[in-house]
């Protein structure tokens, strides 16, 4: 049985998780194929290798094919979170949609039915009214959906996480400023174990945590005959790695 062990030690987000699974070897242009099968088909998924910190990681970005990729980052980022609002079942009719594998079906409309039961939470509403805001935009459907096609890709059965980085500081979103972690992100990690990190940033994301929630389990690091390791690389640079690693192994 092929297991998966996130070492989060500098947390984790949805393209950190998609990253460190091409890293490990999943195929970025049949991943591409499902997504378009869906309805998804505006986005160009940029893959590159960059070294941080003097690892060699992959990285991800998702271009939306009709906007120019000369904006600066933080304009970049608004228009591709702000482009799209969708409701839980506009991604469920998608999903449902298009010609993904029964596994990575399931798993994510798993992955957003907890996200849209603690976002209606959060926001003091029912699962059917949620606006999804940036995790209903291209890039971020992208990440989750394709982190499920990658996980049925590499045959991964198990997901196991480590400790998970406690982080401070604000967040700027759809609803304004936030503090962190996000309150959604905490309610998707009850249960879950934490340690103090130092850190001023965020480092656990909503999709990252929705991901932990709906697909894996906390645990030491599990007994298996260790096969790869692959990171996905962050986006921010608050001091240490940002990476996300990905340790496949086998039980």
């Amino acid at each position: 049985m092929k297991v998966l062990y996130w070492d989060t030690f500098a947390g984790i987000s949805g393209d950190m998780a998609l990253g460190s699974l091409l890293a490990l070897g999943a195929d970025s242009k049949e991943i591409v194929n499902q997504l378009h099968s869906i309805g998804l088909t505006e986005f160009r998924l940029k893959v590159s290798s960059r070294q941080v910190h003097g690892i060699q990681a992959t990285d991800i970005d998702v271009v939306l094919e009709d906007i120019p990729e000369n904006h600066g980052d933080h304009q970049h980022q608004h228009q591709h979170k702000h482009k799209h609002k969708r409701h839980l079942g506009d991604i469920q009719t998608m999903i449902h949609s298009g010609s993904l594998f029964e596994r990575a079906r399931k798993n994510a409309l798993q992955v957003f039915n907890v996200l849209a039961e603690a976002e209606a939470l959060v926001h003091g509403t029912t699962i059917e009214k949620v606006h999804f805001h940036e995790v209903g935009a291209v890039d971020s459907l992208v990440d989750i959906v394709g982190t499920c096609i990658a996980l049925d890709q590499l045959d991964i059965e198990m997901i196991r996480v480590s400790t998970l980085p406690w982080s401070h500081g604000f967040v700027q979103c759809a609803h304004g400023t936030l503090p962190l972690p996000a309150p959604a992100t905490l309610l998707l990690l009850r249960g879950f174990k934490f340690q103090e990190s130092g850190i001023t940033g965020e480092l656990i994301t909503p999709t990252g945590a929705a991901l932990i929630r709906a697909l894996a389990q906390q645990s030491s690091f599990p007994e298996m005959t260790l096969l790869n390791v692959g990171y996905g690389s962050g986006k921010n640079d608050y001091g240490i790695p940002s990476l996300l690693r990905g340790v496949l192994g086998e039980i």
